[in-house]
């Protein structure tokens, strides 16, 4: 059976009727709880923890680092245990959930191998390395007992200035996007673990973050289908499990002035009766910005099951506590009473999820298979392999490879990320400087830069810093290297470096890659998956330290 033959008949088992017509019996306070996916603080559940997700016995839980839910494998394995034992009474087991896309974002980094990001494996263009990725991402998850990773982004990050996309996503070529996210949904299938295609129908063209603001999707029809639809229509095709909602108005698809995740006609409109997709229906977090400033977590509950969510996310979005998640679910089922949400509507979600849930087994066997770490030698070599086939060289004068000692400008909160690259070349001596440069730490910096031809940069979206971006061109743009980690969009505000190498991200197997080729021990062969405006179109990358190219030589 071919991978796309094996996740269209998981994905028909998934919504078939059997499962729906099984469906247990459930009060109005266990449906209510079924929709939802909550948050809660702590590396083990306490007795007050417990008691909470007791009362709302949720379809679901989500883990965050930033909750303190994650420690080390054994200990995250250790939490899921505890808690599929204590829920062995509720009407179904729990989804346990996560963020786990590999590069920038990672809720698990310690004793599991973290993959290069989606841009990397757009850079690199493989797309039996973007599954390869995928099916040892699940494989980890599920040794675990994590079962539904929000994972791949399926957005075109066709706008530059995008804070909250970026490297994110795999590239600017809304097929190329569609062909690498797609080859995430057999191995996620095979492995017994749920992959979400996110975020719908598109955040790739925004240039606010919907988790401070309410992003607008301009575009007409046309555009759209030609371009946001594009990923999602293939992942359909190849049998996606879940869709996750974006937070984004979208007047070409909904005539009033509501996020996407509210909208019955991009959620039931297109999305089931357009694009025939019979999935879950997942959205992104309720207190997020977007939504939380105008509407609230509880009446944003609400505005989503309406509009056709199955689950619903309460993440640990800043100025939110797992307390609220009570309210919530009262407001829930009060409205399954009043009518306001009709049982009938929630009932079919629900087959959704039992079905799903069957599917993965988790009816019969939702526990941990392992209580320790799960990167593998076979993991680390396939994550090497794709960052250093992921690194792009942009423009070399001559002074990539390094031939002595350099500074490495860098941001001081990045100092601990950084370490795999200055531990794995003694060349570069660390140079951090602070968030807001001041004129006498810019004079300092100055100062200590004297009598250095090259001057290595680890820049971050420096072009949206401006003030950053003026500094380092009075340096003096042809003695940097500029060495590109938060996005290859660094190069339009340096377009005249000495050297540029865009890297796609500072995860582990990344600047160690990044450091072997400075020293000219590989040669690069990424090639950019986006293009840069005025700069170099994707598809460009040197292949050769040897030779010389671009830097408006």
């Amino acid at each position: 059976m071919t991978g796309r033959t094996f996740a269209a008949v998981f994905l028909a088992l998934l919504i078939g009727t059997g499962a729906a017509s099984a469906l247990p019996a459930l009060t109005d306070e266990e449906l209510a709880g079924q929709t939802m996916i909550v948050f809660f603080r702590g590396a083990e559940l306490d007795e007050t923890t417990w008691l909470r997700l007791d009362r709302i016995r949720p379809g679901g839980v989500i883990l965050y680092s930033s909750a303190g839910n994650v420690e080390s494998p054994g200990q995250v394995a250790r939490l899921v245990d505890d808690l599929q034992a204590r829920a062995a009474s509720w009407p179904l087991p729990p989804f346990v959930t996560v963020d786990q896309e590999g590069g920038r974002v990672n809720r698990l980094t310690e004793g599991v191998t973290v993959f290069p990001g989606a841009m990397a494996l757009g850079a690199a263009d493989r797309t039996d390395l973007s599954s390869a990725a995928a099916r040892a991402t699940a494989e980890q998850l599920r040794e675990l007992g994590i079962t539904v990773d929000f994972a791949p982004v399926a957005d075109v990050n066709v706008n530059a200035a995008n804070p909250v996309i970026g490297v994110r996503s795999f590239g600017s070529d809304a097929a190329d996007v569609g062909r690498l996210a797609s080859a995430w949904v057999a191995p996620f299938a095979e492995t017994g673990v749920l992959c979400s295609a996110k975020h719908f129908p598109g955040h790739g063209d925004t240039d606010v973050d919907s988790h401070l603001g309410l992003p607008r999707i301009p575009h007409d029809r046309k555009r759209l289908e030609a371009v946001e639809l594009v990923p999602f229509r293939r992942m359909i095709e190849e049998g996606v499990p879940a869709i996750m909602t974006a937070h984004v108005v979208v007047p070409a698809l909904e005539s009033d002035d509501i996020p996407a995740t509210f909208s019955r006609a991009v959620l039931h409109g297109l999305l089931r009766e357009e694009l025939r997709f019979s999935g879950l229906v997942i959205s992104d977090s309720l207190g997020m910005g977007a939504l939380d400033r105008q509407w609230g977590i509880v009446e944003s509950a609400l505005r989503s099951l309406a509009a056709g969510v199955d689950l619903l996310i309460f993440g640990a979005d800043r100025g939110h506590e797992p307390e609220e998640q009570i309210d919530a679910h009262e407001a829930i089922v009060a409205a399954l009473r009043s009518g306001r949400l009709e049982r009938a509507a929630l009932e079919t979600s629900l087959g959704r999820i039992v079905a799903a849930k069957e599917r993965l087994g988790l009816l019969s066997d939702a526990r941990p298979r392992t209580f320790g770490p799960t990167a593998t030698e076979e993991r680390e070599t396939l994550a090497r392999e794709i960052a250093e086939g992921a690194l792009t060289l942009l423009c070399n004068d001559g002074s990539l490879p390094l031939r002595g000692a350099l500074p490495l400008l860098y941001p001081e909160d990045r100092a601990e990320r950084l370490r795999p690259l200055t531990e794995g070349l003694a060349l570069l001596d660390p140079l951090p400087y602070g968030t807001e440069l001041s004129s006498e730490e810019e004079d300092a910096l100055v100062r200590a830069l004297e009598g250095h031809p090259l001057v290595a940069v680890a820049a971050y979206d420096v072009n949206r810093k401006p003030e950053l971006a003026r500094f380092l061109r009075a340096l003096g743009e042809k003695r940097l290297i500029l060495l590109s980690l938060g996005g290859p969009y660094d190069a339009t505000a340096l377009p005249a470096t000495a050297a540029a190498v865009a890297a796609y991200g500072d995860d582990g197997p990344t600047l160690k890659a990044l450091a072997r080729l400075l020293a000219g021990q590989i040669v690069p062969r990424g090639k950019l998956p986006v293009d840069l405006p005025g700069l170099y179109p994707r598809g460009w990358g040197l292949q050769s330290l040897g030779g010389r190219g671009g830097c408006d030589l």
